[in-house]
């Protein structure tokens, strides 16, 4: 399996079932108030993801440029940023966003 078949299967498709349920949820009025009918929510989501990137990118790059792990080539498109290929940044960005959804679908049940 590639890593962006990993992502799809893993990550994306979770992802997008928290969405449709968010809408589903804003649809109905279950919205929390205190968070601007999620405009909050989607401002920290994103803080998130650039907080995620920026933090992950130099230790990344440093363990894939010192061996310390890699990818296999076969297995990633070849696109890389730095030493780390594009799905690896995809990982960040999809898995914090997934986090975030999941926390906002128990906050609104709990």
């Amino acid at each position: 399996m590639t890593y962006f078949g990993f992502l799809l299967r893993f990550l994306f498709i979770p992802l997008l079932v928290f969405l449709a349920v968010a809408l589903r949820d804003a649809r109905r009025g279950k919205d929390m108030a205190q968070f601007g009918n999620g405009r909050a929510v989607w401002l920290g989501i994103f803080a998130h993801v650039l907080l995620a990137v920026v933090y992950t990118t130099p230790w990344d790059n440093y363990l894939v440029a010192t061996g310390v792990w890699y990818y296999n080539p076969q297995l990633v498109t070849g696109i890389l940023l730095g030493y780390v290929p594009l799905e690896e940044y995809t990982f960040f960005v999809l898995q914090t966003i997934f986090t975030g959804l999941w926390w906002w679908f128990l906050a609104r049940r709990l």
